[in-house]
Parts: C-alpha cells; structure tokens; sequence
C-alpha cells in the first residue's frame, strides 16, 4: 500500500486545513522530504498517520507516560482553532488498487471527548468498514508490523540503547508472526479461564483444587521468572563492564612487555610435561635393554660373521655332494663303454668327449664330519638380522633423539623462564589481569547459572502447563452437566497445544532468513566493511549476537553510538522486509547520532530502498547540503514545515527551506 493524501484540520500546532499529497515511487524517485525545525510540527504529523491508522492503539507507541486515548486527542485539539471540530485523515491505495480515506474527527462537549470515525471505499461512505476499522487495518497492516515502517529518532535510540535486546526479540516476534500466535494463545487461554469459573460444581472437587494449585504454581514461577530476567540483565551488564576492564588491563599488560609474563605458568606446565616424558623415555631405554635381543644386537658383526660362514659352508657340502654323484656317474659310463664293441677310433673319441665334459667336476670325494646349523636356528639368525637388528637400532636412535630434544626444549623453557620473572611490573599486571579475569569467570559462571536457572524455570513451567491442560481435559471428560463449556474448555486447550506446536515451528523455520536479512541490512549500512561478519539470532531464545570478522562475539557495548544506531536501524530495516508486508516508511529526524560517514551511508543506502514510498521528517541540520545533494535524484516531493509567528500555528508548503 501506499499513501496519497493526508488532511490534519485544526490538529496540535496545525490551525486550520492543511493537506499533504503524497506520491509512489516514480522511476528512481521514492523519498518525500518534508523539512522543519524543532517544534515546528514533525513529530505531530508523524503522530496524526498513526492515530488516524490505529486509533486507540497508536497510544502505546506515541507516549511514555500513561494517558487515556480522550485526553491524548484533547492535547491535540488546536488551541486558537476558530472552530470546535478537529480531525485527521489518511487517503491510501491497496495493492488491488482499492482507495480507501479513513477520518477520525472529534470535540470537546464539556468534559467529554465526541469522536467518529468514517471510512470511504473508492469515494463511497462504507459503514460497515468503518465499525469495524480496528479490524481491517489490522489486515492490511498490523500495529505490531507498523513500527518497523513508521519510527522516529527516540524511538530508535531506545532500540539502540537495549543492552537485553529484549525490545529487538518482541520486534522480532511480530515481524515473524510468533506474536499474534501467543496473542491467540492468551485469549484461548482466557477463554478456558471464563468458561471454568462457569463450572460451579467443580469448585470444591479434587480435580479443581489441583486445578487452582497448578495456577498458583505457574503464578509464582512467573513472578520467578521476571526477578531472575531482571538478574540476568545486571548480571549481562556487569560481564560486559568486566569485559572492557580486561581489555584495557591486557593492552598495558601487552606494551610492558607481558608476553613472556602471561606465559608463565603455560611454560611450568610445558617444563613438567617435558620432564614427564624425559622420564617416560628412560622407562622405554631400561624395557629395551631389558630385551633378550638387545645383548644380540651389541656382537651384530660377530652374528652377520658366524651366519655368513654357515652359509658359505651349506654351499660347499651341496658342490661336494654334486661332485660326487657326477663322479660315480663318470665311472659307470666308462665302464658301459669298455664293455662295448665299439671301435677303438670311435671309443677313444667317446671317451675324450665325455671326459671333456665331466672332467671339471670330478673330484676326489672328501670326508668331512661337521656339525651344521638346523634349519631353525637359521630362520631365528636371517630374523635377528633383517628384523630385529634393524628395529633396536631404530628404537635406539629415536630414542636417543627424542631425549636430547626433549633436554635442549626444557633448557630452552627454563631460559625463558627466568627471564619471565625477571618482569616485575608485568607480573604485577599479570596478576592483576589475571585477578579481573577470575572475576570474570565468576560472573560469567554466575550469568550461565541464572540462564540455567531461567531455563529450568521455563521447563518446570512448561511442565506446569501441560499438567494444567491435562487436567483441564480430565475435568472436560467428568462433567456431564455444562457440556457446551467443557466442550469449548477441552478444544480450547487443544488449540493451545497445537498452536504452542506451530509457533516453535515458526520461529525455528522463519529466524535463519531474518539473520541472513538483518545481516546484509547492517553490512549494507555500516561504514566498517569488516566490522561484522553475521548477526546471528537464536532460534529458541531470540538473543541476538553480532559475530565479528574472526567469528568471536560483539558485544553491542564495543560499537560507537553511531554504529549502535545503524544497528537499530538494521534490525528494523530487516523486521520490515521480513514481515512480509508492503507500507510506506515515515522515519522522524532519525540521524542525530550519527557521523557523516553514517549519514551519507543512511541517506545514499537506506533510504532509496526502504520502501516505494519513504516520507523523511527532517531538520535543517540532518538532510540538508552534501546530504541532499545524494538523496536529490531519489526525491519526488518537498514540503517544508513553516511556522508563522502571527497565526501561531504551521502550515504546510511546497519546497524544502531556503530552496521553497
């Protein structure tokens, strides 16, 4: 949707009728910039759209101070108005092109406030919408929804200044819908509670006083639960105070030369683990020296010797046994031939060729009796020498290595030792960091206990609740009579199970993409390009963490309050994109904490792709000189806010200042 016109007739400082035509985004052009100094009607003008929008609603986001809706429009009733009725009305467009003019008009009648609301339809007075407005807006756009689009400068601070975030976790229930569920919740919960004080015939049962003992119990959980929240938020601060002391410690610790101080007792650590394993390497040389090979390997020559000999002597019994057999075989060959008839040419010729032959190998038979090696000890002398011999002096050697490493690190840490106590100053820091540091730790320790705490809390509660419903349901079972109540009372508790069920779905499934959102929104505004690498939000807490560069937390304390600010303006930038839902975006003088580098970033990047239709509340100090200058070819309109001293009242003109 989008705005056309607004109409503010004798409303605050506006005497008389003044209108405002507004236009969409034309090309490139989106930004109306409506200028005026302080006092001059701003903040009233941003004001009248939500009351003529909401109504009644419009008073939890305009005033701190509790006020009734009557006397807040009575305040707003123009002082010299020459007449007795005010009123104030948007003109807007849907997305289906349907036009639609609300008009909330009222006056003083003695003490009493009479007002009227009407609502046209495409030009057509439409009743029936106009009774049930408060409905329909809610459709097109609801008040939870509405404060990420229409927001001013306090507003913004405060999102800014929220150490718990607890302001950003119900923005962010809105924007993804989590709490119109708890809302609904409520209500069905409040119907059960209607529809059981109706059964009377259960108030002095077992089942109802177990019933009203479980309300008791989560009544004084809850109770419980808003002290230890309030806890947890001092105790958050105080952690982060503590942060920032141990950062400033730790930089004087650092430039007096601490490196060698803070590592003191990381060094006695690393001297008693090497002495450790100094001691473990002597334990390892004794079981080594111990083993039935070791003695073996000291003779290693004398073994390789005696082993080479065995062989040499298997090889000549095998030759003599060899020369033997072809000794023998000479004789028997020989002799075959001297039994033959051959010739005696032929003969001698056979002879010759044969002894030719065999002579080589003929020998003298020798008759030796030795002792030889069985195959056994043979097999134990090849593994002593090709595996045993080669793994002990391994052993040994990394043995003997390790240990004079580990002797030279050891005089290596005790060097450094000595000259880490030689730093006196830095020790005294050491100590003192170190002292905050423990203080830190108990914080922290007493910050996760109260979590835990906090989360215990809720799981018993949790408990409580189901027990509640359970119980519920049983009365719904016994009751005879009153069945119509009982029947609301046993769905009702139903839904509440099953809608508990969706929104945890909800979240979980709608979270991750408004981190994503949220983070491309910051990166975008920021001036830091490596300030932030996410901002991460849990599913189930909502707690929102900005992760910097190195994937560390940031706390939001550590950001300049103009960095803090365009992290506000982030998380609502994202809160609308996600919410799925397509309005104008009315920012009010939002830029007073923040430096040039951020102005030119929030005017140059935000506001061109906040929304089709941006209306920009302005000082003559805020968008005005270079600043306008980057925004111009983004403007389609400008008006500028004008009082006149003689009437005493505002008046809305075409331009913007000097340049009107």
């Amino acid at each position: 949707m989008y705005f056309t016109k607004v109409e503010l007739h004798n409303f605050g400082i506006y005497k008389g009728t003044h209108e405002m035509v507004l236009t969409n985004k034309i090309g490139e052009r989106n930004i109306t910039l409506i200028g005026g100094l302080n006092g001059r009607g701003k903040t009233t003008f941003h004001d009248a759209i939500l009351i003529a929008l909401y109504g009644k609603q419009a008073l939890k986001y305009i005033q701190e101070k509790e006020k009734s809706y009557d006397k807040l429009l009575v305040d707003h009733i123009n002082k010299h108005a020459t007449d007795g009725a005010t009123y104030i009305a948007v003109t807007l467009v849907l997305e289906d092109n349907v036009v639609i003019r609300v008009k909330r008009i009222w006056s003083l009648k003695g003490k009493k406030v009479d007002q009227q609301t009407s609502v046209e339809k495409n030009g057509t007075i439409d009743k029936y919408l106009g009774e049930n407005w408060s409905y329909y807006i809610e459709e097109i756009l609801p008040f939870g929804i509405a404060r990420f689009f229409f927001f001013n400068n306090e507003k913004i601070t405060q999102l800014a200044d929220d150490s718990s975030f607890e302001q950003i976790k119900s923005s962010i229930k809105s924007a993804i819908g989590v709490s119109t569920i708890e809302k609904t919740i409520e209500h069905i919960d409040e119907v059960i509670r209607r529809k059981k004080a109706a059964l009377k015939t259960f108030e002095a049962s077992e089942l109802n006083q177990e019933y009203q003992a479980v309300e008791k119990e989560i009544s004084d959980i809850d109770q419980r639960l808003e002290e230890a929240q309030r806890e947890l938020n001092k105790l958050e601060l105080r952690c982060q105070k503590l942060t920032i002391q141990i950062e400033t410690k730790e930089s004087e610790f650092w430039s007096s030369g601490g490196d060698l101080s803070r590592n003191r007792d990381s060094i006695k650590a690393e001297m008693n683990r090497i002495s450790g394993l100094a001691e473990q390497i002597q334990q390892e040389i004794l079981q080594l020296a111990s083993g039935a090979a070791t003695p073996l390997a000291l003779c290693k020559d004398l073994v390789v010797q005696s082993y080479n000999e065995e062989q040499e002597q298997l090889q000549g019994d095998v030759k003599r046994h060899t020369d033997t057999v072809v000794n023998d075989s000479y004789q028997r060959v020989i002799n075959r031939l001297n039994e033959s008839n051959l010739p005696l040419e032929v003969l001698d010729l056979v002879k010759r060729i044969i002894s030719d032959e065999l002579v080589v190998h003929i020998s003298e038979a020798v008759n030796e009796n030795r002792i030889s090696m069985s195959p056994a000890s043979l097999m134990l002398y090849e593994k002593l020498i090709s595996e045993f011999f080669p793994e002990i002096s391994q052993k040994i050697s990394n043995l003997l290595s390790s240990s004079e490493s580990q002797e030279a690190e050891y005089m290596s840490l005790d060097a450094h030792l000595d000259a880490a106590d030689d730093k006196t100053l830095a020790m005294q820091l050491y100590e003192a960091l170190k002292s905050i540091e423990r203080e830190k730790a108990i914080a922290d320790a007493e910050f996760q206990r109260k979590c835990d705490s906090i989360e215990s809390m809720n799981r018993q509660r949790k408990i409580l609740v189901g027990k509640r419903i359970r119980l519920i349901k049983g009365m719904a079972e016994k009751e005879n009579a009153n069945d119509d109540n009982m029947r609301i009372i046993k769905y009702a508790a139903m839904s509440i199970e099953t809608l508990t069920e969706f929104k945890k779905r909800l979240q979980f499934e709608k979270v991750e993409r408004l981190s994503d959102t949220a983070t491309k929104c910051f990166q975008t505004l920021i001036e830091k390009n490596s300030l932030a690498k996410r901002i991460d939000i849990n599913a189930k807490t909502l707690d929102v963490t900005i992760i910097d560069i190195d994937g560390n937390e940031l706390l939001k304390s550590q950001l300049s309050a103009g960095e803090q600010q365009m992290f506000a303006v982030a998380i609502v930038w994202a809160l609308a994109l996600s919410s799925g839902y397509k309005a104008p975006v009315i920012v009010d003088t939002p830029m007073a904490r923040l430096d040039s580098s951020h102005r030119t970033n929030f005017v140059t990047k935000y506001l061109p792709a906040a929304s089709s239709q941006v209306m920009v509340l302005s000082t003559d100090e805020e968008i005005y000189g270079r600043y306008l200058d980057m925004v111009r070819e983004n403007v389609v309109d400008y008006y500028t806010l004008l009082y006149r001293e003689d009437e005493q009242c505002t008046s809305i003109v075409q331009g913007y200042f000097e340049e009107a």
